[in-house]
């Protein structure tokens, strides 16, 4: 008699190790998308844009596995979701209240980003890359009339990724066969996607509210942590991701401490994060602490261009704000946690991770 193979701890798939699947096809892509349209940003004087053009590049990093055509028009909606966000984000961040009223539209936005990655059946999943575009380009205090430049850069970047995906392969073996999309009368509340829409409203409205109270002075990395673990399809995936932001985020603070150190400015911090994104999309596959170990690092030398601070002061705040962004999103998880029946219906599990 067969017996039957105990289940596998959330814990044990904390260290689980992918394939490559092609990664450095994609590590290329993410590389080269970032790296030119921030060296345009500084080139022409305007260094106050590169974080709207990075956000535009991360189009480059949906549809990985999908064959050319199907990848354009991911990365195509995806690409006018993430812009949309940054003229959304820039014009909140108009207002002497921004945080407070960024409690409010975050989670309308997160809400309804999460429905439209469903609907599209996006890679990576979840609606982790943009509500990074809005909350980061909302945190960034801009006058009116830059909201214009803010949207072109990010626009601009997100075109120029695009035209990059017209020459990618798809990984070796044909890659992940297209899924069939969603359809409205999917999204009821009672459903997995109506569950996942009320998961984000909740932990981003209280991420929200954890920033507009607390005065952390990069807020916006409250709310992308708050959505790590609820980007992953059930509460299994949701435990393990958490438990990987925590250690790749740890890891990846001493790397950043190292590269601050080093003090790169100008040009050289470009190349430095045109490397570190190229790092992170060979690595966030296999294991998303991996990848953090090199994203972590990129991401604060480019908040750093935009924000100057102390190094400690970066770490500090980089370390407290994921305690406080997981705590929020393992609460909210627990209390949209859907109690499972032979007959209920589950997301797919095949969600690739995100990195932010």
């Amino acid at each position: 008699m067969i017996q039957a193979t105990p289940p596998r701890s959330w814990w044990a798939a904390v260290f689980d190790l992918g394939p490559h699947a092609g990664a450095h096809w994609t590590a290329l892509r993410a590389s080269v998308a970032i790296l030119v349209p921030l060296v345009v940003c500084w080139a022409s004087g305007r260094g106050d844009l590169l974080l709207y053009a990075a956000i535009g590049a991360f189009t480059a990093l949906y549809g990985r596995h999908e064959p050319a055509r199907v990848r354009l028009t991911m990365q195509g909606q995806a690409a006018a979701l993430l812009v949309a966000g940054v003229v959304v984000g820039a014009l909140v961040a108009t207002v002497p209240f921004r945080l407070w009223l960024l409690v409010p539209v975050a989670a309308l936005w997160a809400g309804v980003a999460v429905v439209l990655a469903e609907l599209g059946r996006w890679h990576p999943a979840g609606a982790l890359n943009p509500v990074f575009a809005l909350t980061a380009s909302a945190t960034v205090p801009i006058a009116l009339g830059t909201v214009p430049a803010a949207a072109l850069a990010a626009a601009g970047a997100a075109v120029f990724a695009l035209l990059l995906a017209l020459p990618g392969r798809t990984a070796p073996g044909g890659g992940e066969p297209v899924r069939s999309r969603l359809s409205w009368r999917d999204l009821r509340p009672s459903e997995p996607v109506g569950r996942h829409a009320a998961r984000y409203l909740l932990g981003i409205a209280a991420a929200g509210l954890a920033v507009a109270t607390s005065g952390i002075g990069h807020p916006y990395w409250t709310f992308v942590t708050a959505s790590v673990p609820m980007s992953a399809p059930d509460l299994h995936a949701r435990l393990t991701r958490a438990a990987q932001r925590v250690i790749g985020t740890a890891a990846g603070l001493g790397v950043a401490a190292v590269v601050l150190a080093a003090h790169p400015s100008s040009y050289a911090a470009i190349i430095v994060i045109a490397a570190l994104q190229a790092c992170t999309e060979l690595t966030t596959g296999r294991n998303y602490s991996l990848g953090l170990v090199f994203f972590t690092p990129m991401a604060l030398l480019l908040g750093d261009l935009m924000l100057p601070a102390s190094i400690g002061t970066l770490l500090a705040q980089r370390a407290l704000e994921t305690v406080i962004g997981l705590t929020i999103a393992l609460a909210a998880t627990v209390i949209t946690h859907e109690r499972r029946t032979p007959t209920s219906r589950t997301p797919p599990r095949d969600h690739v991770l995100d990195h932010v």
